[in-house]
This record gives C-alpha cells, sequence and structure tokens, in this order.
C-alpha cells in the first residue's frame, strides 16, 4: 500500500522544496509513498486524499479543527526547527509513526 502524506502551508515555497526531498528520502528507504502539498485554504480536498496530514507550523492553530472534521487522516503539525531546516529524514520519519507504520 502506498502511503499518501500531505503537507498542509500557508505559502508553499519551503513546503515544494520539502516535497521534494521527502520522495527522495522515501525512495532512498524503499518506503512507499506519495508526497503532496495543500495550502490551508484546500483542507478539504486534502483530507479526502490523505491518509496523513502534517501541518507547517504557521497553520499549528488550524490542528484542532481539522482533527474534529477529519477524524480518519491523521494529523499534526511539524516541529518549527524541523520545518525550518527543511529535515526531511526526520519529517517523513514523523509521518511514518503519525502512519502507525512503525
Amino acid at each position: 500500500m502506498i502511503r499518501r502524506i500531505v503537507l498542509i502551508c500557508s505559502a508553499g515555497v519551503s513546503t515544494n522544496m520539502l516535497v521534494r526531498r521527502m520522495e527522495h528520502e522515501a525512495a532512498r528507504l524503499g518506503y512507499p509513498c506519495s508526497v503532496t502539498f495543500y495550502p490551508i485554504q484546500e483542507v478539504k480536498e486534502a483530507a479526502q486524499f490523505a491518509d496523513v496530514m502534517l501541518l507547517a507550523p504557521q497553520s499549528a492553530f488550524e490542528l484542532p479543527e481539522i482533527q474534529v472534521k477529519y477524524p480518519n487522516v491523521k494529523s499534526a503539525v511539524i516541529p518549527k526547527d524541523l520545518y525550518a531546516s527543511i529535515d526531511s529524514v526526520k519529517i517523513l520519519d514523523l509521518a511514518q509513526k503519525i502512519a502507525g507504520d512503525y
């Protein structure tokens, strides 16, 4: 099964780079997943696609509402330090843990 990871952000500049790095890391690990990003305004569409939603730190205040509206999608906020450094290894690890893949 291919895990569908969606990153939720406000602008998308850093997130686009993070998506590419996460895809590269997943390929290196042999972890079957797709990584995409949606702006926060399109969270409803993202939830229809996602197994896991990771929110950029600037969208953290949206998490409680997302968890209520979309209880079947596992979601969390990416820690500020990981997002700022675009640490794809640790963010992919976070997605895997939230998904229950280990």
